[in-house]
């Protein structure tokens, strides 16, 4: 019975540098609606544990989590794009169209 409870938890054992890469990758995406591309440092430090556990110990959870942070950093990437290319000057043009303010409603 402790044999087993041992072996499980060595098991179990080095497998939190993939566990905290795939929950970076998983919170980076929900919070992507939110905030955009400000969340690429959570999905550049996911990818990072998530690297770091596949050359110690690969796992599952490890490679998930490497596709997910590479997913969210393309995502990140083709947003800071848009937001540069079309919304940023969107955004100048209500300004100009203002007099230099903001319009508030």
């Amino acid at each position: 019975m402790a044999a087993k409870k041992e072996s499980a938890k060595s098991e179990k054992k080095g497998e939190g540098l993939g566990i905290a890469g795939f929950t970076l990758g998983i919170v980076g995406l929900a919070l992507t609606i939110l905030i955009g591309p400000l969340n690429l440092p959570l999905f550049i430090l996911g990818l990072i544990f998530c690297i770091i556990q596949q050359k110690k110990n690969p796992t599952k959870l490890g490679k998930a989590g490497l596709i997910i942070n590479i997913i969210g950093i393309i995502l990140g990437i083709f947003l800071t794009y848009y937001l540069i290319k079309y919304v940023a000057p969107e955004i100048k043009k209500i300004i100009d169209a203002s007099g230099g303010q903001f319009p508030v409603q």
